[in-house]
């Protein structure tokens, strides 16, 4: 499923697969204060699947779009998610910002040279930003690490 056609709500226990869910480019929501009567009222209005680590039933009753994970292993409930929901992890790769689910925008190179570490600034020519909170992205040699991790996992149990 493209990320433009799924959102999600993680409840607290999830945090690290949401962050992993919007590095996909899937639109997900967190925050770990939000109770699950509130991520409740936000699924039935914006029509977003929760993703839970407890017994969906019994806490999420009035709503029919939950998703109990079973692994308590941040990429294991990765793979179950994409498995289950048949998520595209390449379309909207790096799309949201990881930290709070904000749209990543090209920005020029000038508008961060006081925002990024001297050497940083002289070895990229490309530069990335939140629209919301502003975090200044690059596609260092951590990104390449990312995708070969996402990859391996992502192909785990599969023959």
């Amino acid at each position: 499923m493209n990320p433009s056609e799924i959102r999600f709500a993680a409840d607290r226990m999830l945090g690290r697969l949401a962050r992993m869910l919007r590095l996909l480019g899937y639109d997900t929501l967190y925050d770990a204060a939000v109770t699950p009567g509130e991520l409740e009222g936000v699924a039935r209005q914006s029509g977003c699947i929760i993703l839970t680590r407890g017994a969906a039933p019994k806490r999420f009753p009035n709503v029919s779009t939950v998703f109990s994970v079973q692994s308590d292993n941040a990429p294991q409930q990765l793979r179950e998610v994409v498995r289950r929901f048949e998520l595209d992890t390449h379309h909207g790769l790096w799309s949201r910002c990881t930290l709070c689910n904000g749209t990543i925008e090209a920005v020029e190179k000038t508008a961060v040279a006081a925002l990024v570490p001297p050497k940083v600034f002289e070895v990229y020519e490309k530069f990335y930003h939140c629209a919301a909170c502003r975090h200044i992205y690059w596609q260092g040699s951590h990104a390449t690490r990312i995708l070969k991790n996402l990859e391996e996992l992502l192909a785990e149990g599969d023959d």
